[in-house]
Parts: structure tokens; C-alpha cells; sequence
């Protein structure tokens, strides 16, 4: 609460020092016009249609991707192996080399992770609803199911790309922040802060190598920044209303131990 008073402090001494300039000041510039934003909805819409439009994505029921990982800068590889199954079902496998399998999943309920490192984990509260979001095949499409708000807040570049920018707040958590082409409509950026047992975590994830995959157009690559380390997913292949087995998405034993 300090700092927030320090900071109410600093404004209002600004805002007393324009109000004294602008007495000394003969003659006052108009402000310049504020540009006219698009609604969230209009920019969320356009993405969906960008991408496929709604029918399209409520057609999907089951989604399987494989690719790569790589650890930039670190000399470290592995692939990717990512399952989904509506309504918000998943399953991923990260095969390190050197390491081992980074194993995180859940049934629809109960969200968990094993690793090589840390063991059998499972996630609740906040980190397990970001899971279960971001594990649906309808996020964007029927986005009012998973975010109680959306506001477009700016104009921003990506690169050379102009964006809107667009903070989406979910019904449970803290606000994300998406950048929207305005060229081609596609999602280019997405910004959150990650929950995790070592405590809050900026997360980036920049988006790429759009391309027509079923009646949907998705994005092959993927730049992670976390907490200041870069990885890169490039995916070699997305496969949609694919037969998984219901048994894909089993808890691990390891996980049902944690639950006696």
C-alpha cells in the first residue's frame, strides 16, 4: 500500500505543476484527438473468421500436434507430442534430450505435471484454471465462456507489425494481454503472469508460420520467453478430429497416489 500512495503522491504533484505551467502559458495546443478503437468483440470476431470462423473451430472436437523443442541458446533439444480433446481435455509430453519426458495433463478435472525434476505435481487454484483455458478448442471462438471481460487498450507494434492490444480477464486469474495483426487479423503476441510453486512468473508467447490445417488456420510456431529464458516449439504437424483413446487421458499413478 505504500508504494501506492508514493505513487498518488507523485501524480498529483505532476498534475499541480501542469496546472501552473498552463497559468504561465499564453497560448495551450489542442490535445490531439484520441484514435477511435475497435471493440473487443470486433477484433476477437475477426480472428476467429481470420482463422476459420466459429463453425469451424466448434466442428473441431479432437486436436493431436508434434514437433520440436528447443532450448535457445542452451545446445538442449526434444520433441513434442500434444494431445486435446473437447471440451478442455489434455495431454503433452516434452521428450528432453538429456533429461527425460516433462509429462503435464488432465482429465477435465484434475490438472497435473510430472517431471524429471520435481516429481509428480498437481496444480489447483488459479494455475489449474489457466490449464484447463488454455486446453480447450474454443478459447477465442466462444471466449466468454472462459474470460468475464475483454477491452481493446491501444495500438502496438510487433516487430514491424501494427497490433491491437487487446487485455482479456478471465474468470479466474490475472488479465492476459493479446496483440492482434491488423493486416491479416491473427494473433501475434500473447503476455501473462504464469502462478507456479516458485511464485508469480512473466510468461511472452509470440506466434507465427501461419497455415491452413482441416478448415482452420493455426499457427506452426512458437517463441517462449520465461521468466527471461527463450524456448522454440516448431510444430511439424496438426491433426484435427483425429480417434485419441479415452485412455490418453487417465490420471498417471503417480498422480492418483497424490490423491489418497
Amino acid at each position: 500500500m505504500r508504494r501506492r500512495f508514493i505513487l498518488t503522491g507523485a501524480a498529483a504533484l505532476m498534475a499541480a505543476f501542469g496546472l501552473m505551467a498552463q497559468t504561465t502559458v499564453t497560448e495551450v495546443p489542442p490535445a490531439a484527438a484520441k484514435p477511435v478503437l475497435p471493440t473487443a468483440d470486433t477484433v476477437l470476431q475477426r480472428y476467429v473468421d481470420a482463422t476459420g470462423g466459429k463453425t469451424a473451430y466448434d466442428a473441431v472436437k479432437t486436436r493431436v500436434s508434434s514437433g520440436t523443442f528447443t532450448l535457445t541458446g542452451k545446445g538442449i533439444t526434444g520433441s513434442i507430442q500434444s494431445y486435446q480433446a473437447a471440451p478442455a481435455k489434455s495431454y503433452t509430453v516434452v521428450d528432453i534430450e538429456g533429461v527425460g519426458k516433462q509429462e503435464d495433463g488432465n482429465d477435465g478435472k484434475t490438472v497435473w505435471e510430472l517431471s524429471p525434476m520435481t516429481g509428480a505435481r498437481i496444480k489447483t487454484g488459479t494455475e489449474a484454471a489457466a490449464e484447463l483455458r488454455t486446453s480447450a478448442l474454443d478459447t477465442y471462438s466462444n471466449w466468454k465462456n472462459y474470460y468475464k471481460s475483454a477491452e481493446v487498450v491501444g495500438s502496438e507494434n510487433v516487430g514491424d507489425k501494427s497490433c491491437w492490444k487487446l487485455v482479456l480477464t478471465p474468470n479466474q486469474g490475472e488479465p492476459e494481454t493479446n496483440w492482434f495483426d491488423k493486416s491479416t487479423g491473427f494473433l501475434l503476441r500473447e503476455s501473462a503472469t504464469m502462478d507456479t510453486p516458485m511464485g508469480k512468473i512473466p510468461v511472452q508467447a509470440d506466434y507465427s508460420d501461419y497455415r491452413k490445417t482441416g478448415d482452420l488456420t493455426l499457427p506452426f510456431k512458437l517463441s517462449q520467453t520465461v521468466a527471461g529464458q527463450e524456448f522454440e516449439f516448431g510444430l511439424t504437424k496438426i491433426e484435427t478430429n483425429v480417434d485419441i483413446p479415452a485412455t490418453r487421458f487417465n490420471l498417471p499413478a503417480e498422480i492418483v497416489a497424490l490423491q489418497k
